[in-house]
């Protein structure tokens, strides 16, 4: 399936900007997964890029966290903003400042004094720069735009408290389901995403070579006429995440 083109809003990346923030991003996976696993995804990733499109239902959830007197969770302030970029350095002040034109929401993790964890969310249509498309939520869907953990705070259930914190806000504003898009080979996304019984809808992403490509959606999650993406409601035989983690780390979803 190859969408027509999508009108993107907000400030362009420059290509300077666009290989500093990939080198960020490849130096970053490394510490996740190491080198070697890398340059085992790299050479399909660079031809071929496919993301989960990720539901979890907050209706009748458990929404509990544990509490730590180190960790504090906190909406983003404009004092935050250097501790923002410092530790997420693709988020200079233009990309934090178009991401809060668009209508999204800062969430940050605090551990102690130290920035330890980032998450975007939007119920409005956000424009997701990785896929090149504008996602668009769906009736009582809030979207999981990004989440970050800086590499030192990995591991100590930052994240999860910070979903949690978000998901009770959301829930209390009306909203139904977060939604969201995981690249398939993101083990802590998708434990992350594990946590919270998140099911799969759907896959989406592209080829690539250049600058040509072409775009394909699978399952619940499709394409507009328009060019804009949509997470739909699944349904019976739609796997859920533990049986999509059962293939194993060195699953390939192939294209």
């Amino acid at each position: 399936m190859r969408p027509s083109e999508s009108t993107r809003s907000g400030v362009s990346a420059s290509s300077p900007d666009v290989a500093f923030s990939t080198l960020h991003r490849i130096q970053d996976v490394s510490a996740d997964v190491g080198w070697r696993e890398v340059l085992r995804i790299a050479p399909e990733w660079l031809v071929c890029r496919r993301y989960l499109g990720l539901v979890a239902d907050l209706t009748n959830r458990a929404l509990e966290r544990p509490s730590w007197p180190e960790m504090r969770v906190t909406a983003l302030q404009p004092t935050d903003l250097s501790a923002l970029s410092s530790v997420d350095h693709t988020m200079t002040r233009e990309e934090v400042a178009r991401r809060l034109a668009e209508g999204q929401q800062c969430t940050l993790g605090w551990w102690g004094r130290d920035l330890a964890h980032a998450r975007w969310d939007s119920t409005v249509p956000v424009y997701l720069p990785y896929l090149g498309r504008i996602l668009r939520p769906g009736p009582g869907d809030q979207i999981v735009v990004g989440i970050y953990t800086a590499p030192a705070f990995r591991g100590r259930g930052i994240a999860s408290a910070v979903m949690v914190d978000t998901g009770r806000r959301a829930r209390a504003n009306g909203t139904l389901r977060l939604a969201w898009l995981v690249a398939w080979w993101n083990k802590r996304s998708l434990g992350l995403a594990r946590q919270f019984a998140s099911r799969v809808e759907g896959t989406v992403g592209y080829w690539a070579l250049g600058p040509w490509r072409r775009y394909f959606a699978q399952g619940h999650v499709r394409f507009e006429p328009d060019g804009s993406l949509r997470i739909g409601e699944g349904g019976p035989g739609v796997p859920r995440l533990g049986a999509v983690a059962s293939r194993g780390s060195g699953a390939k979803w192939q294209c």
